[in-house]
């Protein structure tokens, strides 16, 4: 465990116990962090998980992660403000704070505490870099969506993954020096660990390709006019909400995500988009290079799909994410 993940939950801790006056022993390892509240009439024992920096984006993510966990789930953060405290509890996610802040509902015990911030005399340095950067989570991603593309020659993943052949070279480099890549005598090259690789990239994702494939947000005010818009013509796929509710009929999709080539003027222009950063259609740039089946239905890869609906923090979302998880992505993974 990192040290400055330590440092959080020390200060988390101590903050936890001067506001409620109760005492947590806490017990670190290597592997895991478990915390045991005891009191009188109860014991309560919580198995932990360390996320630095919180946004409404990576509450999804950090939700399923919680969920398979042993014991009662908690989450140890830097900061939580008030946005971010509601949306934990829409969630369910108990969490603590090394600014005093809290939220834990197990009976008997509930406590709620906000609006707490970090001063200067608390404050932690908090570094959260991924190990892979922009380039290197598309080849990951080109990689989880063309099972055994891993032993096909570089220059090929390079052109399907829209980078440099050199980045590639670092990247399964990268993959082999943090376990997820491997040397079979009789297979070659062989990608592992893929469920843990989808955690890099999803969050990955969030940090680094979106916000630089980001095209805008826009509004059209009648969006079942989406439903008829030649998008081959514009090399256009539907992702998130959209292609959820087309791959589960489970979901009414409220955001409409499009991610398109090179025709992205022409694509505004001629269906009267209008740029509105509360609009209801996200538009993304395309950063990869080959077709798959989804693509015959007008959708991006599942990956992305559920990358999309897990990053958004919204519960229906989040449920939507799991189910197309199990269906169109664990097999693929295992």
């Amino acid at each position: 465990m990192k040290d400055i993940d330590k440092n959080i939950i020390i200060k988390a801790v101590t903050r936890f116990e001067d506001e409620t006056g109760f005492r947590l022993t806490t017990y670190i390892t290597d592997q895991k962090v478990e915390l045991i509240l005891r009191e009188n009439e109860f014991d309560l024992k919580f198995a932990a998980e360390v996320v630095p920096i919180l946004n409404k984006t990576n509450l999804g993510v950090i939700k399923n992660r919680l969920n398979k966990l042993d014991t009662v789930p908690l989450l140890i953060t830097l900061t939580a403000n008030n946005e971010i405290i509601e949306l934990l509890k829409n969630l369910n996610i108990n969490f603590i704070d090394a600014a005093g802040n809290a939220y834990i509902k197990v009976p008997p015990l509930y406590i709620n505490i906000k609006g707490q911030k970090i001063t200067a005399e608390k404050n932690l340095a908090v570094v959260n870099t991924g190990i892979f950067q922009t380039a290197g989570l598309q080849i990951i991603f080109t990689l989880l969506c063309n099972p055994r593309l891993e032993v096909n020659p570089i220059r090929e993943i390079a052109e399907l993954a829209n980078v440099a052949v050199g980045t590639v070279h670092v990247t399964l480099k990268q993959l082999e020096k943090h376990g997820f890549l491997i040397t079979n005598e009789i297979q070659g090259k062989k990608l592992v660990n893929k469920k843990k690789l989808l955690k890099e990239w999803t969050l990955g994702y969030l940090e680094k390709i979106k916000p630089k494939y980001f095209a805008g947000k826009f509004q059209i005010d009648n969006p079942e006019i989406i439903k008829t818009i030649d998008l081959k013509y514009f090399g256009a796929l539907l992702g998130g909400e959209t292609a959820a509710a087309q791959l589960t009929n489970y979901l009414r999709p409220l955001i409409h995500t499009i991610y398109i080539g090179d025709k992205l003027g022409e694509f505004i222009l001629r269906n009267r988009l209008k740029k509105n950063l509360n609009g209801n259609v996200e538009i993304v740039k395309k950063f990869w290079n080959f077709t798959d089946d989804y693509e015959i239905n007008n959708l991006v890869p599942a990956i992305l799909i559920y990358t999309d609906l897990i990053t958004t923090g919204d519960p229906r979302n989040i449920e939507t994410a799991n189910i197309i998880y199990e269906k169109e992505i664990a097999g693929h993974l295992n």
